[in-house]
Protein backbone atom coordinates (compact mmCIF):
# COMPACT_ATOMS: atom_id res chain seq x y z
CA UNK A 1 0.00 0.00 0.00
CA UNK A 2 1.52 3.47 -0.87
CA UNK A 3 1.55 6.17 1.71
CA UNK A 4 1.20 9.72 0.75
CA UNK A 5 1.87 12.08 3.66
CA UNK A 6 0.97 15.40 3.61
CA UNK A 7 2.86 18.12 5.65
CA UNK A 8 2.62 21.97 4.58
CA UNK A 9 1.82 21.26 1.60
CA UNK A 10 4.87 19.02 0.91
CA UNK A 11 4.12 15.90 -0.14
CA UNK A 12 6.28 12.51 0.89
CA UNK A 13 5.62 9.25 -0.58
CA UNK A 14 6.44 5.55 1.16
CA UNK A 15 5.15 2.34 0.96
CA UNK A 16 4.29 0.92 4.14
CA UNK A 17 1.84 -2.56 5.24
CA UNK A 18 -0.20 -1.35 7.52
CA UNK A 19 -0.84 -5.02 8.42
CA UNK A 20 2.25 -4.41 10.50
CA UNK A 21 1.13 -3.23 13.90
CA UNK A 22 3.99 -0.80 13.82
CA UNK A 23 3.13 0.93 10.62
CA UNK A 24 -0.33 1.18 11.63
CA UNK A 25 0.43 2.94 15.40
CA UNK A 26 2.97 5.51 13.00
CA UNK A 27 -0.61 6.05 11.31
CA UNK A 28 -2.55 6.46 14.13
CA UNK A 29 0.80 8.62 16.22
CA UNK A 30 0.62 11.06 12.67
CA UNK A 31 -3.01 11.60 12.71
CA UNK A 32 -2.94 12.05 16.43
CA UNK A 33 -0.26 14.84 15.83
CA UNK A 34 -2.34 16.69 13.07
CA UNK A 35 -0.90 15.17 9.95
CA UNK A 36 -2.80 14.58 6.64
CA UNK A 37 -2.56 11.14 5.12
CA UNK A 38 -3.47 9.94 2.17
CA UNK A 39 -3.51 6.32 1.33
CA UNK A 40 -4.58 4.44 -2.04
CA UNK A 41 -7.19 2.04 -1.62
CA UNK A 42 -6.90 -1.37 -1.71
CA UNK A 43 -10.61 -2.71 -1.31
CA UNK A 44 -13.85 -2.30 -3.26
CA UNK A 45 -15.71 -2.24 -0.06
CA UNK A 46 -16.73 1.20 -0.70
CA UNK A 47 -17.00 0.79 -4.49
CA UNK A 48 -18.54 2.40 -6.71
CA UNK A 49 -17.26 5.60 -4.76
CA UNK A 50 -13.87 4.22 -3.68
CA UNK A 51 -12.24 1.83 -6.35
CA UNK A 52 -9.36 0.00 -5.07
CA UNK A 53 -6.12 0.48 -6.53
CA UNK A 54 -7.28 3.67 -8.31
CA UNK A 55 -8.65 5.83 -6.20
CA UNK A 56 -6.81 7.29 -2.57
CA UNK A 57 -8.67 8.32 0.56
CA UNK A 58 -7.47 11.60 2.71
CA UNK A 59 -7.45 11.21 6.49
CA UNK A 60 -7.73 13.69 9.37
CA UNK A 61 -7.89 13.55 12.72
CA UNK A 62 -11.63 13.26 13.61
CA UNK A 63 -13.62 15.53 16.02
CA UNK A 64 -17.06 15.63 17.42
CA UNK A 65 -18.64 16.42 13.68
CA UNK A 66 -17.32 13.20 12.77
CA UNK A 67 -19.36 10.72 14.36
CA UNK A 68 -22.60 11.99 11.68
CA UNK A 69 -24.40 8.89 9.59
CA UNK A 70 -22.84 8.91 6.02
CA UNK A 71 -19.35 10.19 7.68
CA UNK A 72 -16.55 7.91 6.42
CA UNK A 73 -14.59 6.48 9.05
CA UNK A 74 -11.22 5.03 9.71
CA UNK A 75 -11.13 2.40 11.95
CA UNK A 76 -9.29 -0.11 13.96
CA UNK A 77 -11.58 -3.63 14.21
CA UNK A 78 -9.05 -5.83 15.77
CA UNK A 79 -5.12 -6.79 15.52
CA UNK A 80 -4.25 -5.99 12.01
CA UNK A 81 -8.12 -5.37 10.59
CA UNK A 82 -8.70 -1.63 9.58
CA UNK A 83 -11.21 -0.26 7.26
CA UNK A 84 -12.60 2.64 6.04
CA UNK A 85 -16.60 2.27 5.91
CA UNK A 86 -19.48 4.67 6.10
CA UNK A 87 -20.80 5.29 9.62
CA UNK A 88 -24.34 4.16 9.34
CA UNK A 89 -25.65 3.70 13.03
CA UNK A 90 -24.40 5.84 16.01
CA UNK A 91 -25.57 4.80 19.57
CA UNK A 92 -23.54 6.51 22.08
CA UNK A 93 -20.28 5.08 21.95
CA UNK A 94 -21.35 2.51 19.73
CA UNK A 95 -20.93 2.77 15.92
CA UNK A 96 -22.18 0.40 13.34
CA UNK A 97 -19.96 0.72 9.29
CA UNK A 98 -20.86 -0.71 6.24
CA UNK A 99 -19.13 -0.62 3.34
CA UNK A 100 -20.79 0.59 0.22
CA UNK A 101 -20.56 -2.27 -1.68
CA UNK A 102 -21.10 -4.51 1.44
CA UNK A 103 -24.98 -6.33 0.86
CA UNK A 104 -25.30 -7.25 4.39
CA UNK A 105 -21.75 -7.62 6.36
CA UNK A 106 -21.59 -4.76 8.85
CA UNK A 107 -18.82 -4.16 11.97
CA UNK A 108 -19.49 -2.55 15.18
CA UNK A 109 -16.79 -1.06 17.26
CA UNK A 110 -16.49 2.03 20.00
CA UNK A 111 -15.50 5.56 19.26
CA UNK A 112 -12.14 4.83 20.50
CA UNK A 113 -11.81 2.39 17.82
CA UNK A 114 -11.90 5.12 14.72
CA UNK A 115 -8.59 6.09 14.16
CA UNK A 116 -9.45 9.18 11.45
CA UNK A 117 -12.22 10.46 9.07
CA UNK A 118 -12.20 10.30 5.57
CA UNK A 119 -12.34 14.02 4.68
CA UNK A 120 -11.40 13.38 0.82
CA UNK A 121 -11.03 10.90 -1.99
CA UNK A 122 -9.10 11.37 -5.14
CA UNK A 123 -11.19 9.79 -7.41
CA UNK A 124 -9.56 9.45 -11.35
CA UNK A 125 -7.24 12.06 -10.34
CA UNK A 126 -9.91 14.87 -9.04
CA UNK A 127 -10.18 15.28 -5.13
CA UNK A 128 -14.04 15.07 -3.96
CA UNK A 129 -14.81 16.44 -0.59
CA UNK A 130 -17.14 15.92 2.12
CA UNK A 131 -20.08 17.61 1.72
CA UNK A 132 -19.26 18.38 -2.24
CA UNK A 133 -22.30 17.21 -4.47
CA UNK A 134 -20.74 14.13 -5.54
CA UNK A 135 -19.60 13.20 -1.78
CA UNK A 136 -23.37 13.62 -0.80
CA UNK A 137 -24.58 11.96 -3.86
CA UNK A 138 -23.07 8.67 -2.38
CA UNK A 139 -23.90 9.65 1.20
CA UNK A 140 -27.48 10.33 0.86
CA UNK A 141 -28.85 8.55 -2.33
CA UNK A 142 -26.64 5.15 -2.51
CA UNK A 143 -29.42 2.70 -1.71
CA UNK A 144 -29.29 1.09 2.07
CA UNK A 145 -31.46 -1.78 0.12
CA UNK A 146 -29.31 -5.08 -0.26
CA UNK A 147 -31.35 -5.82 -3.24
CA UNK A 148 -30.94 -2.86 -4.92
CA UNK A 149 -27.19 -2.18 -4.21
CA UNK A 150 -26.71 -5.59 -5.42
CA UNK A 151 -28.52 -4.44 -9.52
CA UNK A 152 -26.29 -1.10 -9.11
CA UNK A 153 -23.00 -2.89 -8.24
CA UNK A 154 -23.32 -4.98 -11.53
CA UNK A 155 -23.82 -1.83 -13.54
CA UNK A 156 -20.97 0.20 -12.41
Amino acid sequence: MRLIILKNDKIMKRTISLSSQSHLQMVKDDIAHGITLRFVANSNSMRPFIVAERDEVILKLVDENSFQKGAILFAELGEKHHVAHRLIEVDGDNLVLRGDANLKLIEMCGRGDVIAEVVAVVRKGRKVKRGSPTWNFYRYFWPKTPQIRKVLLHLF
